[in-house]
């Protein structure tokens, strides 16, 4: 085994390593808006749901000392607002969000630049992305700071799907995740993954199903 002191390896070096080896991420195309009412969107694959009773999730996003009291535009809108929409990326937006990952000034509306549309959310201030399959409104619960790191912590408040990939049946909802083809961010900087190719699928046991079946091969 190849093993490694993470104290003494360089922050990129950190980088590089852990995420080459927690893959795939799912992507939070976030918008956001400050006290002037100007639009934040930006992409983090530091990103996943973490419950849902109630339904929680969690985003890493990382100081920017180059920035206002050094946090990046979406770190500082969600401190001051407490409001953030997440917007799911598939593969039919994934280039346009992708243009959003640029460093643009706090004044300029990314998702005006990379020509998305924003309609208004339900519960939130900030708007969410008419393209993106599914929006999540959200209120900020609490925000962890261990060094450099800050992971934000929201409560999915209202939930958008564009209706043709939700399907009923004996009463429940269904998300039809196959026909949303879903992107993933892979190693490095620049790769991603589709969802899409080679599935495959293991059903759950439960603890007597597994018994049962112990006891039939003995």
């Amino acid at each position: 085994m190849t093993e490694f002191d993470i104290a003494h390896l360089s922050s990129s070096s950190r980088y590089s390593i852990l995420t080459s080896l927690v893959v795939p991420r799912p992507i939070a195309f976030v918008t956001t808006i400050n006290e002037n009412n100007v639009v934040n969107a930006a992409p983090f694959s530091y990103f996943n749901l973490m419950g849902n009773d109630p339904p929680i999730v969690a985003l890493g996003i990382g100081k920017d000392e180059s920035r206002k009291y050094g946090l990046k535009d979406t770190g500082y809108n969600i401190q001051k607002t407490r409001e953030f929409v997440i917007n799911i990326v598939n593969e039919d937006i994934i280039e346009k969000v992708n243009l959003t990952s640029i460093d643009f000034p706090p004044e300029m509306d990314e998702s005006e630049i990379a020509g998305f549309t924003k309609l208004s959310s339900v519960r939130v201030r900030p708007p969410r992305i008419k393209e993106s399959v599914s929006n999540f409104e959200c209120r900020h619960l609490s925000t962890l700071e261990i060094g450099n790191d800050r992971v934000v912590i929201g409560e999915i408040i209202y939930l958008h799907i564009d209706e043709k990939y939700v399907t009923s049946r004996e009463n429940d909802h269904y998300v039809l995740t196959e026909l949303i083809r879903p992107v993933g961010r892979m190693h490095g900087r620049d790769f991603y993954t589709r969802s899409t190719a080679s599935l495959f699928r293991f059903a759950r046991q439960s603890y007597n199903e597994w018994k049962n079946k112990l006891d039939e091969q003995n």
